[in-house]
């Protein structure tokens, strides 16, 4: 049987795929929408996960949602 090996990525490398900011990263993974790894101090992500079509537009979705709730 073959196993795929993943290199895990930072999450500097993570906002940048995502196309996002650090602080958006941050309360998608408190919220569960981001699947994260803690590896000692550092915390980690797997690109394969990032890429799912239901995390495009996380930016817009906080936005959309402050909106909504401040008034």
């Amino acid at each position: 049987m073959t196993q795929l090996v993943e290199n895990l990525i930072g999450p500097a490398a993570a906002c940048h795929l995502l196309g996002i900011q650090s602080h958006t990263l941050l309360r998608a993974i408190n919220d569960g929408f981001i699947p994260a790894y803690r590896i000692g101090e550092s915390v980690r992500f797997r690109p394969s996960e990032l890429r799912h079509p239901a995390l495009t537009g996380l930016d817009e979705y906080y936005q959309a949602k402050a909106k909504y709730f401040a008034a």
